[in-house]
């Protein structure tokens, strides 16, 4: 397949002046835009596709990567984002990439290939460096990150401060007087388990490799098949955090099948604040993060760039995450 790369060796520009002769950029003057798009042509490069679009008025495009929407975390980001584009005069076009580093590596290269005028890129590999360098190799389009395994120089990139949200987590436990606490989680998640692990160690408390339990396995059916596991031992915490709210629901239905009570008998505490939360019984403790000024971030940063290809300033904005109190963990102790 020819790339932007093989183009600008020819032309003997970069690779940023094709995609901007490409997109009909007007800060590249007409004899050069021109050219490229000759070689472009000669090299079978899909610039009239592109072009094509263009003339049917199918401007306004913006692509959407993301792991997939099963969960009401990613539902919520992508709905949003897609409110937040179209307040823009923009649609969307949506990839799902189900944490699959080739599908994130497919759909950034066929949304800068489809000529789109920009993209937010939701990951949580965790490493991304060989993508965007890639990425940034073969186009200018402007890309905006939501990635919290992710540090980066060349893309705006915004996070929500995850280890600061389990910190809270597990500290609001021990505040209520829990020194017994396990954890329950998918593989995707290991990174909220070393912050759980670390959190617990600088208290001082230990950790029962019982209570710890990870599965291949995602979303509420992980939480319930794990803790299910977990009541199998005669010792049990009086606390779980669970890696985020699908797990933790879960788990408390785990708990109540199991004939014991959410919190009298184990507290549960979630990550994420998804809708159901506060309609679940018991209602959930949970911590959640900012999740529509990240996406309402996210457009603004994309649009910043889209609308004016010579601002060039790179932004990371991590936002911090907060507790939300129901009635899912039990207060046994009255310093909290």
């Amino acid at each position: 397949m020819v790339t932007l790369k093989d183009i600008a060796e020819i032309a003997g520009v970069n690779v940023s002046t094709v995609s901007k002769a490409l997109r009909d950029s007007s800060d590249i003057n007409e004899e050069t835009k021109l050219r490229i798009i000759k070689i472009a042509q000669e090299l079978g490069y899909k610039y009239e596709a592109v072009k094509k679009k263009r003339l049917n008025n199918e401007l306004g495009t913006i692509g959407v990567i993301c792991p997939e929407i099963t969960s009401n975390y990613y539902s919520q980001i992508v709905s949003i984002l897609e409110e937040k584009i179209k307040d823009e005069g923009y649609f969307c076009i949506i990839g799902f990439t189900n944490f699959e580093k080739e599908s994130e590596k497919y759909y950034l290269k066929s949304l800068y290939n489809a000529g789109v005028q920009g993209i937010i890129f939701i990951s949580e590999s965790l490493d991304l460096s060989d993508i965007l360098t890639e990425y940034k190799n073969n186009t200018s389009i402007p890309l905006v990150l939501i990635a919290q395994n992710t540090d980066t120089q060349d893309f705006d990139c915004i996070k929500i401060d995850d280890e600061y949200g389990v910190k809270l987590a597990v500290e609001y436990l021990i505040r209520s007087g829990h020194k017994d606490i396990g954890y329950i989680g998918d593989e995707l998640s290991n990174p909220r388990l070393e912050t759980f692990m670390n959190v617990m160690h600088s208290n001082k408390l230990k950790v029962n490799k019982k209570w710890i339990q990870v599965s291949e396995e995602r979303f509420e059916k992980c939480g319930y098949d794990l803790m299910c596991n977990m009541l199998k031992n005669d010792e049990l915490p009086t606390a779980i955090l669970g890696a985020y709210d699908d797990i933790a629901i879960g788990a408390i239905k785990a708990i109540h099948d199991k004939g014991l009570n959410v919190p009298d008998n184990i507290s549960v505490i979630g990550i994420d604040n998804v809708r159901i939360a506060s309609y679940y019984s018991p209602e959930l403790t949970t911590i959640a993060g900012p999740i529509e000024e990240m996406g309402k971030i996210a457009v603004k940063l994309l649009f910043k760039k889209v609308k004016d290809p010579n601002y060039k300033v790179i932004q990371n904005v991590k936002l911090s995450p907060m507790l939300i109190e129901r009635k899912s963990v039990k207060l046994i102790n009255q310093n909290a």
